[in-house]
């Protein structure tokens, strides 16, 4: 930590490899700092200790973070077989808006973050909005360690089934990325 503070304010974007992937390093950090949670709470619920979660401030830049890599993750997913190739499905070019999914985070630490369904490099539209889901912030983040089965994650969900059940098993998948 000490090193990374004396870098100068690039030292964020210096890339980390997780093999397949990278991130820059603030990112790996939050990265870092969501494991650690997720950890201490599985310790804490093992020895029946009271464990809160994360602050809201911090908690909210957890599920930004998770958020962010949902595209890339639903594109693996895709490729791999295991997200479906909807028939209505298309391409577009980078930055450009394509269809997407309101992703609703209630509670501690959220927000909302308009999530592209067809391209990583998408941008995520409201005009093309095919389907919304609403979770609770520590629910999400359960989700995205693989301790929630997706079926049972979404409070809320209205639209594209299809694109809700492939967002919602993408999410479950980056425990594994």
């Amino acid at each position: 930590m000490r090193t990374v503070s004396f870098t100068g304010g690039g030292a964020g974007k210096t890339p980390v490899s997780y093999g397949d992937f990278e991130l820059p390093l603030h990112d790996a950090m939050l990265d870092r700092a969501f494991e650690c949670w997720v950890h201490a709470e599985d310790i804490a619920d093992a020895v029946d200790y009271p464990y809160a979660p994360p602050s809201p401030r911090h908690l909210h830049r957890m599920i930004d973070l998770a958020a962010r890599m949902l595209p890339t993750a639903l594109a693996h997913r895709r490729r791999a077989g295991l997200a479906s190739a909807a028939p209505h499905r298309h391409l577009v070019a980078a930055g450009e808006p394509g269809r997407s999914l309101r992703l609703e985070i209630e509670g501690s630490g959220g927000g909302e973050w308009l999530i592209p369904l067809d391209s990583p490099a998408a941008k995520g539209s409201a005009e093309h909005e095919v389907a919304h889901v609403a979770l609770d912030g520590v629910e999400f983040c359960r989700l995205a360690a693989g301790h929630v089965p997706p079926q049972e994650a979404a409070a809320g969900q209205v639209g594209d089934r299809e694109a809700i059940r492939d967002v919602l098993f993408a999410a479950a998948s980056l425990s594994r990325m």
